[in-house]
């Protein structure tokens, strides 16, 4: 199956050229690309198509930088509900995290990891297909982008430590230095934004835990209906809308899928892995999410992730993070508001 990016990734591309005063229409019919389709919410392209369409409109611009130029047309909507999703998020951590788990919704060739250490918190950027050579200015506004994202939700002071980026360096470093605001790496093994973690565990003003599991969700069947191959993502799915009941099973989330436990057994571990394990790291994603909410009692997370008892979600909780919901609490309220 190829790899594609969700259509309104492209509209950026169109907004951008606009703004250089180029015709936009024969260059995305030169890389193939549909503009008919800009519009709507559940189209995708190829992202062979899309890589043609960043290069031709770089050219069309004259201007090295043009990826930074269409990283400014972007809207929540840009990345569907997932944008909705990461306003509402806790602090830019769950924000990242959930571009992490849900990235694919705007490429399915994108290979998205965040590492961490003492100090600092490393969101790479990559390829998942090393078939795939991202355009230059397809990273450049990604960086752009997420960083943009994370200055509209914490503020516009917010600067990253570094900046690493695979692409040669520009003719014209002054458009990179604006926008990132920190020391630029060209030529880097990887494309890259460090942040320091204090600024990433801050509580965000605009968090709001409903908006934030409403907009998962959505995010989720978007995801499903995209890959109806994947049942793994149908019953991470699933698993969200059936959890607070306290009745999420294996023959409950087969059920909703209409197959038998057994063939959902079958399925998973063709996909390497097992309802179990799925269960388990939804709910210490979520865990972790509902904790820094100082709204919730323990009692109220304990009935939103299906557990039976506060005991068992505390016993789960220290497995997942080595402390108590009680010391992670209070280890998150110390950072920095």
């Amino acid at each position: 199956m190829y790899a594609t990016t969700i259509s309104s990734w492209a509209l950026l591309i169109w907004k951008a050229l606009e703004s250089y005063g180029c015709d936009a229409r024969p260059l995305f019919e030169q890389a193939g690309v549909d503009p008919k389709r800009l519009y709507d919410a559940n189209a995708r392209y190829p992202v062979t198509s899309l890589t043609r369409l960043w290069n031709l409109a770089t050219q069309a611009s004259a201007d090295a930088a043009f990826g930074l130029t269409a990283a400014r047309f972007w809207h929540p909507t840009t990345f569907h509900a997932l944008g909705y999703a990461w306003l509402a998020s806790e602090t830019l951590r769950d924000a990242l995290e959930r571009l992490v788990r849900y990235g694919r919704i705007l490429s399915s060739a994108a290979s998205i990891s965040l590492e961490e250490t003492a100090h600092e918190v490393e969101f790479t950027l990559g390829s998942a297909d090393t078939r795939v050579q991202p355009a230059d200015a397809a990273i450049d506004a990604a960086l752009a982008t997420i960083l943009g994202m994370c200055r509209s939700s914490y503020g516009s002071h917010l600067n990253p430590l570094r900046v690493n980026l695979k692409r040669s360096v520009p003719a014209d470093r002054g458009a990179f230095s604006r926008v990132f605001r920190a020391p630029i790496r060209f030529g880097a093994p990887q494309n890259r934004l460090s942040f320091d973690k204090t600024d990433l565990n801050t509580l965000l003003p605009t968090a709001n835990a409903h908006l934030a599991r409403a907009n998962d969700r959505i995010v989720t069947e978007y995801l499903a209906r995209f890959d109806r191959g994947s049942i793994k993502i149908q019953v991470e799915s699933k698993l969200l809308e059936q959890l607070s009941s306290g009745h999420a099973t294996q023959e409950s989330i087969a059920k909703a899928l209409n197959v038998s436990p057994r063939t959902l057994q079958r399925k998973l571990k063709e996909d390497g892995t097992t309802y179990k394990h799925l269960l388990d790291a939804t709910r210490r994603e979520l865990a972790g999410q509902y904790v820094r909410q100082s709204q919730l009692t323990v009692n109220e997370i304990t009935f939103l992730l299906g557990f039976s008892e506060p005991a068992n979600f505390s016993r789960a909780f220290k497995r997942w993070n080595g402390v108590s919901p009680t010391e992670y609490r209070a280890s998150s309220a110390a950072a920095p508001m």
